[in-house]
């Protein structure tokens, strides 16, 4: 794959692979794709300081009891996308539910509907669910390969992904707090996160000892449509009871005016946030601590309107993680605590998860550099125009288009079914990201977290 610190998600996966010749155990039960699924978290070893640790990763958790996890999901991502939640740390948990668009058992996990309590006449006869009624009539391996992947492929877009399955998804944010709360009403807080959630949960954990569960609090990583601010699912929603009581409450009420607005609007994650304020409950932002991105397209060398540093503030959440990224962010969530380094900063994970991938030359890589310098350059007069450039740290070129930037990211690989699309090289000046994060790392005032 070429991602360098990537080898931890292949060794994890390695570990994992391993307990198919050791059924003894108890721990196996199904092999879904390339991954298999267990019953609790594999205590592997870990190396570090020279030493030998085997470790329960749950054991160091406090305050387990105190969350409800909700998984959003959809059955036509459940067998890629939820093996790696399964496989780390979702487990550790005693109250959480996965919910999708269609009932089944994977992995011997129940995944529940959320949908099947919308309003009957919406389920029979709206087109948002056109695909709804084929998963209950046909099931999900009806699909054939080439829609799937379609759907794969469908590009973002300022009105999220037109694909049958997204449309679906902003009808679930509702119906599952409601579902949730019913099956737990005592939990102090409920969290909201997608498959491709990673969760740092010793540093979640830790935030959250130090706000109030007993006042009415709805956080997350601030969106906006129009001037409308609300929490950004993919960056993960924490509601403390109060407000989840008051939620449900609203919704089970008003559930006919929810559903008039989600047919007219396009992000569930914005339903979400008027039924919220609703009930008088603004969301509480809490970027940077929840981001909504991978740390491989995050820029360490800004800041933001608000002078937030993002290098400086503990890591809490990141999104749009790959399988293979999740895997491979465990492995370093569990040697960072057992080396006692303290709650990684975004900082401190930039310059151990993405600082060592980036080279003088990447082929076939881009890492979205955004300004145009020349329309006509090899590699090297592209790599020549960011050195002449005292503040550029990036650049890439696509056929003979050079770019450059004065922030550092490291982008994403250009797959073999992109072939067809221009070839991408990247590079980047390896001393100055150096330096940059040097400085980065010299201006942290303590910030830490992103308290209500």
């Amino acid at each position: 794959m070429g991602l360098g610190p990537l080898w931890l998600g292949n060794r994890r996966r390695l570990v994992v692979y391993a307990g198919i010749f050791i059924l003894i155990i108890g721990t196996l039960h199904v092999i879904r794709g390339t991954h298999v699924v267990t019953d609790d978290i594999l205590a592997t070893p870990y190396l570090v300081g020279g030493e030998v640790h085997q470790e329960d990763p749950c054991a160091s958790l406090g305050g387990l009891e105190d969350i409800f996890v909700i998984v959003r999901t959809g059955s036509n991502e459940v067998r890629q996308k939820l093996p790696p939640l399964l496989n780390t740390t979702l487990p550790c948990f005693r109250q959480y539910g996965i919910w999708s668009d269609l009932e089944e058992e994977f992995a011997g996990h129940h995944i529940a509907n959320a949908l099947d309590e919308i309003d009957s006449s919406l389920l029979e006869q709206h087109s948002d669910f056109e695909y709804y009624r084929h998963l209950q009539e046909q099931g999900k391996n009806t699909l054939s390969s080439e829609d799937a992947a379609n759907w794969a492929d469908a590009p973002n877009t300022g009105f999220g992904r037109d694909t049958p399955a997204w449309k679906l998804d902003k009808w679930k944010f509702l119906p599952v707090a409601k579902k949730a709360y019913q099956q737990n009403s005592t939990s102090k807080w409920y969290v909201f996160i997608e498959c491709d959630t990673y969760v740092l949960w010793s540093s979640v954990l830790a935030w959250l000892s130090g706000i109030d569960a007993s006042r009415p609090y709805y956080i997350g990583r601030q969106m906006n449509i129009g001037d409308a601010v609300f929490a950004y699912g993919g960056g993960g929603i924490f509601i403390s009871n109060p407000a989840m009581e008051k939620l449900v409450e609203r919704y089970t009420a008003e559930s006919a005016t929810y559903n008039e607005l989600t047919i007219n609007q396009w992000a569930g994650d914005f339903i979400l946030s008027r039924a919220m304020l609703d009930v008088g409950i603004e969301v509480t932002p809490a970027w940077p601590t929840l981001e909504g991105e991978r740390p491989a397209a995050l820029d360490m060398n800004s800041r933001s309107t608000q002078g937030h540093n993002l290098g400086c503030y503990n890591a809490a959440t990141y999104h749009h993680m790959t399988p293979d990224d999740i895997y491979a962010y465990y492995d370093f969530d569990i040697r960072w605590n057992l080396a006692k380094h303290g709650l990684p900063r975004h900082g401190d994970i930039f310059r151990q998860m993405v600082w060592p991938q980036m080279q003088d030359w990447m082929p076939n890589w881009d890492n979205l550099s955004p300004d145009v310098q020349s329309e006509n350059a090899t590699y090297a007069e592209c790599k020549e125009i960011c050195e002449n450039q005292a503040d550029c740290l990036q650049f890439s070129l696509t056929a003979r288009t050079c770019k450059t930037s004065r922030g550092a990211k490291l982008g994403k690989q250009q797959l073999p079914a992109d072939q067809s699309k221009e070839r991408i090289d990247s590079g980047w000046v390896l001393n100055r990201v150096e330096a940059m994060m040097k400085d980065v790392e010299a201006s942290c005032n303590k910030e830490g977290w992103i308290m209500p």
